[in-house]
């Protein structure tokens, strides 16, 4: 819990920085004054003030956000002290300047993300291999035709190297509600798999949505990791590095697969080869019986296992990095502004989105595992903060920017009165999204 709500702290208060630290830049490039620059809200806990620029620097005590106060005749706190020039001031600054100053927060929590992509893009060029194991029946692998061993090469005609790519080709054609056309290299040679039409493709959009359709990567080998004490698993004799080759002859190539077969015959004598220490066996085992919540009966061994991955490496150098990060950044914001999109239109579930408890548990997750998976889950949320923010929502960088295009349009700036009733319907919307968002968050906690 502790780990989780540090590393949380941590993503906001970078996130917050270089989105504010984006406003700040282009605004004193333009020479707007600013009068503070506050990663969070409230009362300050630090405060430190540049005695050459005058800008006062903060950290506050609600870390939700930030702000970047600039001179302006409309706020009139902006306005006490000493040495004030009006010529200093936000508003009356030409409006594509304003526009310059409002873009800039966004897009520097877009650019760090196309940074941080770039970097893991060039840190990592080792990724599971596309070949594929064989397909569960009855999923749109299998009606697809795809066979085990085969290596999939193209979804919807774009090229997939790793299975990470494949896993997000699949991600965006059931977003997009794409039919697939799959094509695969089969024995050495280039197979077109049968279309999927997109109504097939209908399962829940998430990190698990591939294995629902039938898509697994083969693995090297299967490992017994772990034996349960007093298991059907131990009594059969099961020992730690025990590498499973089949059950009753048929072939274990994934852990997923092994772990089905297994709960699709609860007390059922099976024989299971192995291979330990160098010499196949078989081991005779009983899987338990286990009843789940729904009254479904699966079997259960008591087995941990884990599979050993087949790799392939894709090194890229620094400039190539740089344009697959910009390239991921570019296909995240598009997926994100699409699954925005279908939440309206009530194409995708509203539990999908996610509030500050869920980010909390990813962000604690991501760091135990590593310095390179937090940068991963830094660089989603920098792209959903700059997506969110562009939003045409009253008191987001969006709704402002949608004010001054119309001022374009008009000629002269939103009366004020629209513009403080724009901002009551921004509070009403963010406070709705944020409910949602919390809402789904105390869900995932009880269930």
């Amino acid at each position: 819990m502790l780990n989780s709500v540090v590393s949380f702290l941590i993503a906001l208060g970078i996130l917050v920085f270089i989105h504010e630290y984006g406003h700040y830049s282009v605004a004193r490039f333009y020479g707007v004054r600013v009068i503070r620059f506050s990663v969070g809200f409230g009362k300050p806990i630090f405060r430190w003030v540049n005695q050459k620029s005058k800008v006062e620097w903060t950290i506050s005590w609600i870390p939700l956000g930030g702000y970047v106060r600039m001179l302006d005749e409309r706020d009139p706190e902006s306005l006490k002290g000493q040495d004030i020039n009006l010529a200093e001031s936000f508003n009356r600054k030409p409006v594509g300047q304003r526009i310059a100053i409002v873009l800039a927060g966004p897009l520097a929590n877009l650019a760090l993300a196309a940074l941080i992509y770039g970097f893991l893009a060039y840190m990592q060029p080792l990724g599971l291999a596309t070949q594929t194991a064989e397909p569960p029946a009855n999923t749109v692998a299998a009606s697809a035709g795809l066979a085990s061993g085969d290596e999939i090469t193209f979804i919807n005609g774009e090229d997939t190297k790793n299975w990470n790519e494949v896993s997000w080709a699949l991600i965006k054609a059931r977003l997009f509600r794409d039919d697939l056309n799959i094509q695969v290299n089969r024995d050495g040679a280039a197979v077109d798999l049968k279309p999927v039409l997109s109504a097939q493709v209908d399962a829940e959009l998430g990190p698990g949505l591939s294995r629902e359709l039938g898509f697994f990567p083969v693995e090297k080998s299967v490992l017994v990791r772990a034996v349960g004490d007093g298991s059907a698993a131990a009594s059969a004799g099961f020992m730690v590095d025990d590498t499973l080759l089949s059950v009753d002859g048929v072939p274990v190539e994934t852990s997923a697969g092994f772990t089905e077969m297994i709960k699709q015959r609860p007390s059922e004598e099976m024989e299971i080869q192995i291979r330990r220490a160098g010499q196949d066996m078989v081991v005779r085992a009983t899987p338990d019986s286990m009843q789940l919540d729904d009254g479904a009966v699966i079997g259960r061994l008591g087995l941990s296992i884990g599979g050993e991955p087949i790799v392939v490496n894709n090194p890229l150098n620094p400039f190539e990095s740089i344009v697959e990060g910009t390239g991921r950044m570019v296909e995240v914001s598009v997926f994100s502004l699409a699954a925005l999109g279908k939440m309206v239109t009530g194409d995708l579930s509203w539990h999908h989105l996610s509030g500050p408890v869920s980010i909390a548990s990813a962000a604690g997750q991501s760091s135990s595992l590593g310095i390179l998976p937090f940068f991963g889950f830094l660089a989603m949320v920098s792209v959903s903060l700059g997506i969110l923010n562009l939003l045409p929502i009253p008191l987001l960088d969006g709704g402002h920017l949608m004010y001054y295009l119309a001022e374009i349009v008009r000629g002269k700036p939103v009366d004020e009165v629209w513009q403080v009733r724009g901002q009551k319907l921004g509070i009403l919307l963010i406070g709705a999204l944020t409910s949602v968002a919390f809402f789904n968050d105390i869900q995932r906690l009880i269930f």
